[in-house]
């Protein structure tokens, strides 16, 4: 933005008169400035009107050729030469140097102050600044009601319309999401590679001889949606960087939408599977939620426990994944895993989302899935899968861990025997469980770590997070409630199957 040669000339009260390069009096000015001294250049940016009077312009007219011509190398959009003080007349090799250089050359009377000059220039970029605002503000009710009418493909077409460029709306991968006009390219990947703003809400601009392209995050709080790309054959104004602005937070508040709906569906969904894990839901109830939400329960429900890493922020990747492959997300954390509900036959589905969870992250995770369960035996899948995550640690198996692949289910399969390892359960962990109840321990996951894990004290207590000396001190509590010794093979036997059979409903 800037202002035009010929329109300063038009100003009558300033008595400006062209010289040279006529012709080039469409050249806008940036600035101006006076500046008297006989090597400038330090000081120039490029695009000024520079005013001198020539009071330390070199008398030889070679040198004065040098000094228009430097002028000139260093992108001096003008030169306004003041008479009357130092000159009576410009120069002639000043005239015929900006003549050649094609550097318009404009006159001032001596009338005419400098500061006058100045301060035309300076009101008209106000002026101009002031129209772009203007003008910005009456189309970005219209980006607004195309937000509300037609989402970002709508917004995306109105900023390009408006700002007379071409705009794209890109993904986390690069893919185009909307575009105008339609088949607009993307920058190439090198130009897009250079403007990454990862953490930068502001936008990043690439400007090349008349070209430019302006990328804006579309982004709500530390949630990135993709990119808003425009691109230009001329150079950006402030006007194309405060409508891209405004066009990035309509297609943010557009592309959110579903996801804060999602997010309120995956709170109650969360509230309802921890229900269903505690077996405090009856069956018919939720068959009901679960259909609703689009959940198949046909081959029953499996649950899947995964170890390592966050539990939160897994729960938050899974939920992606699974909405890709169309189904909801039922999550929540159990004794530092996070949880997921599958459909009972989704056992390859469980494996295709561990793969996907495990590829960005650097923490090894590792995973057990239940047995297929009817909905009333939530807390059997639950204890299965935990059962098959531990298994899964223990063998440090990236896969995985199916609880029909560990020895010893067939037991807790057939009623018969369950019903005898459940009265067993009941009369040795149901102490455990009120000293837990009571104290606020963690003596039955603990003991459940250290058998798992074959009485390993590193492998058991970095499952749990806790230093082996406290996992020590805990085992000997457990000896003491229970009153038995854990140095024996044949109670330790007993005491993980009564934890294989425990039931959650017991605690």
């Amino acid at each position: 933005m800037g202002v035009p040669l010929r329109w300063l000339l038009g100003r009558a009260e300033l008595g400006l008169r062209v010289l040279a390069a006529r012709e080039r009096l469409d050249r806008e000015v940036l600035w101006a400035h006076s500046i008297e001294l006989a090597d400038p250049v330090a000081w120039i940016s490029g695009g000024e009107l520079l005013l001198t009077t020539g009071l330390r312009l070199p008398a030889q007219a070679c040198a004065q050729q040098k000094y228009v011509e430097r002028l000139h190398d260093v992108g001096v959009a003008a030169l306004g030469f003041g008479v009357g003080l130092s000159h009576e007349a410009v120069p002639a090799a000043v005239v015929a140097a900006a003549q050649e250089a094609d550097l318009p050359l404009l006159e001032v009377p001596l009338p005419t102050p400098f500061a006058a000059v100045t301060k035309a220039v300076m009101k008209r970029l106000a002026e101009q600044q002031y129209d772009g605002v203007v003008q910005a503000s009456r189309i970005q009710p219209r980006m607004t009601r195309a937000a509300l009418h037609g989402g970002a493909q709508a917004v995306v077409r109105e900023l390009a319309v408006s700002t007379r460029t071409a705009v794209l709306f890109l993904d986390h991968e690069g893919r185009t999401r909307a575009a105008h006009p339609a088949g607009a390219a993307a920058p190439a990947p090198d130009v897009l590679a250079a403007l990454r703003t990862a953490d930068e809400p502001a936008a990043a601009v690439s400007c090349g001889p008349g070209a430019g392209v302006a990328v804006q995050q579309v982004r709500v709080g530390p949630r990135v949606h993709g990119r808003l790309v425009l691109v230009t054959d001329r150079e950006l104004t402030p006007v194309d960087h405060l409508l891209l602005g405004h066009a990035a937070s309509l297609v943010a508040l557009e592309a959110e939408k579903p996801l804060r709906l999602r997010d309120e569906q995956n709170r109650v969904n969360s509230l309802f599977f921890r229900m269903l894990l505690d077996g405090s839901i009856p069956s018919s109830a939720a068959l009901g939620h679960l259909s609703e939400a689009g959940f198949p329960v046909r081959d029953g429900v499996r649950v899947l426990a995964v170890r390592g890493g966050s539990p939160r922020p897994l729960l938050e990747a899974a939920g992606e994944q699974l909405s890709e492959r169309g189904l909801p997300l039922f999550g929540t954390v159990r004794e530092g895993c996070a949880v997921l509900l599958f459909p009972g036959g989704h056992a390859m589905t469980a494996q295709a989302v561990l793969d996907r969870l495990a590829a960005p992250t650097r923490a090894r995770l590792w995973a057990g899935l239940s047995s297929p369960h009817e909905l009333d035996a939530g807390p059997s899948a639950l204890r299965e899968a935990l059962s098959a995550a531990s298994a899964a640690q223990a063998r440090d198996c990236p896969d995985v861990v199916c609880f029909e692949s560990l020895a010893g289910h067939v037991l807790l399969a057939t009623p018969g025997s369950r019903t005898v390892l459940e009265s067993i359960a009941r009369t040795r962990l149901a102490p455990l469980a009120a000293y837990d109840a009571a104290n606020a321990t963690e003596l039955l996951s603990s003991l459940r770590a250290f058998l798992e894990h074959n009485g390993q004290w590193e492998a058991a207590s970095a499952s749990l997070g806790v230093h082996r000396h406290t996992l020590r001190s805990r085992m000997e509590r457990v000896q003491s409630v229970l009153g038995v010794g854990l140095d024996s093979a044949h109670v330790r036997a007993e005491l993980l199957l009564a934890l294989c059979a425990w039931r959650e409903e017991d605690r």
